[in-house]
């Protein structure tokens, strides 16, 4: 009888082995479809991590390229502030220059102007001056004529016409020189820009 109690007792124990064994390969089957599952979640990270850092590289790439720009455009800018500068001073003095010229211009022509209106006020005071000599001269003449009338009345009346004639010649040639200078006043008046009639 004992002998069948160890038998049965040794086949019980082999059923446990067996039982623990395929424990055992359960869990290293789950085990290794775990390490499946964490190495496929690996190399999907690390598929992840590789785009983040190659996009990160690219993105560190466009922003030195978008730095280099920059700075190319803020030298381009500075170029073109110093090329505006010196264009706006070249323009500035050029402009200086010639308010400074118009200026010089403006002033000889206001010369040139006082001096007209001088040799015109000066013209016209010789004219007048000459009217008035013309006038007193014919006025003293025709009252020597007058006189001589008066006092020579038969014998002088071919002297008379003779000296009314040369009376005449003399006004003839006042008047004509009066009308030259008021020719040559207008002449000069014209070429300053300046209406003879509103004078």
């Amino acid at each position: 009888m004992p002998p069948k109690k160890k038998k049965g007792k040794g086949k019980k124990g082999k059923k446990g082995k067996k039982k623990d064994v395929a424990k055992e390969e359960d869990k290293f089957k789950k085990t290794v479809r775990e390490i499946e599952i964490l190495k496929e979640h690996l190399a999907h990270r690390n598929e992840i991590a590789r785009r983040s850092q190659a996009q990160a590289s690219d993105w560190k790439n466009r922003l030195h390229e978008m730095e280099e720009n920059l700075e190319e455009q803020k030298l381009e800018q500075k170029d073109v502030s110093a090329e505006l500068t010196r264009q706006y001073k070249t323009m500035h003095t050029d402009m200086d220059i010639r308010m400074r010229e118009l200026n010089t211009e403006v002033e000889h022509l206001r010369q040139q102007v006082a001096n007209a209106r001088q040799e015109l006020e000066t013209t016209k005071r010789e004219k007048e001056e000459m009217e008035q000599e013309k006038n007193e001269t014919i006025r003293i003449l025709e009252k020597r004529i007058d006189e001589m009338e008066i006092s020579y009345e038969g014998v002088l009346t071919a002297s008379l016409d003779s000296l009314i004639g040369k009376i005449d010649e003399a006004k003839d040639k006042w008047d004509q020189e009066g009308i030259k200078i008021q020719e040559q006043t207008k002449i000069t008046l014209l070429e300053f820009g300046l209406n003879p009639l509103d004078i």
